[in-house]
C-alpha cells in the first residue's frame, strides 16, 4: 500500500469506528492484503490517539491510560490464572 492509500483506509476505519460501524470495520479490514493490516492498524490507533489528545484534557488522558492498562493486567492474570 502506498502512504496515501493507507492515510485513506486509516481515515475510513476511525470514521467507522466514531460511528461505532462494526460492519464497516470488518469490511474494511477484510479487503485489506494481510500485509497492509499492520500499517493501517498502526495508522488508524495513531488517529485516534490523536483526537483523543485534542478532545481530552491531560488529566482524563492520565486517568485513561491508567484504566487501560489495569485492564490488560487483569486480561493478562486471568488468563494465566483462570
Amino acid at each position: 500500500m502506498t502512504p496515501p492509500e493507507v492515510l485513506r483506509t486509516c481515515s475510513l476505519i476511525t470514521a467507522a469506528a466514531l460511528r461505532d460501524d462494526d460492519l464497516s470495520l470488518g469490511l474494511l479490514l477484510n479487503t485489506l492484503h494481510p500485509d497492509a493490516v499492520r500499517a493501517v492498524a498502526i495508522a488508524a490507533v495513531g488517529a485516534m490517539a490523536g483526537l483523543v489528545r485534542e478532545a481530552c484534557t491531560p488529566e482524563a488522558i492520565t486517568q485513561a491510560v491508567h484504566e487501560a492498562q489495569q485492564l490488560a493486567h487483569q486480561a493478562a492474570s486471568e488468563r494465566t490464572h483462570p
